[in-house]
Formats: structure tokens, sequence, C-alpha cells
């Protein structure tokens, strides 16, 4: 009677607590795996992250190179004397009864070589 007993097939109740505990673990993996790699997963949250610090940089830059902009335009509206520098300094020009003297930059003297010391 006893070897009748241990050939009885495995009831259905641990069967299914069997199914349970690996559609859980399955589950629990796959909520893992895409809350680490998903589209809105940690590794893409440091990217994102990662890119804002970058954007806001470059937003910082532009917005200083703007404000350049923005006050060399004021000067060459408002000031005379930004007006005269680049007349004198990019265009050549000088007051009336001025002498200018235009000097052209200096070319490097070729090299000679340095004697061999054998």
């Amino acid at each position: 009677m006893s070897a009748t007993r241990e050939r009885e097939p495995i009831p259905p109740v641990d069967l299914r607590r069997k199914a349970l505990v690996v559609l859980f673990w399955f589950i629990a993996l796959s909520l893992l795996f895409n809350s680490l790699f998903g589209d809105m997963g940690l590794i893409q949250g440091f990217r994102q992250r990662h890119l804002l610090a970058r954007l806001r940089e470059e937003v910082q830059t532009l917005r200083q190179a703007n404000d350049h902009l923005a006050a060399d335009t004021y000067a060459l509206r408002h000031d005379p004397y930004r007006i005269e520098q680049i007349a004198r300094e990019e265009l050549g020009l000088g007051r009336p009864g001025e002498i200018l003297f235009l000097f052209e930059p200096a070319e490097p003297a070729p090299a000679t070589p340095s004697p061999r010391r054998d």
C-alpha cells in the first residue's frame, strides 16, 4: 500500500503554487528589468539628467554671447568712440590732417640649419 501512495500523481495544489511562484518571479524580474533599462528607467534618467546639464551650460554660454553682442550693438549705436575705433582699426581711416603709418606684418625669417656635431 505504501508503494501505491508514492506513485500517486502530484496534487494540483502544488502545481498551481509552483506556477504562481514562477509567474511572480517572472513579473518581478520583468519589472526590475524595465525599471533599469526601459524608456523611463534609471539608466535613461541618468542620461536625461546629463543632457539637461549640458543643455543648461549651452544656454548659459549662448546668453553670455547674446549679452556681449547686445552691448556691442548698443555701443555702435550710441558711442562715437567705438565707431571711431572700428574705423581706425578695421578700415584704416583717420581724421583729416592725420598721417597714418601702416606696417605690414613681419614675416618670420627662414630657419637656418644648425651645424651638425658629430
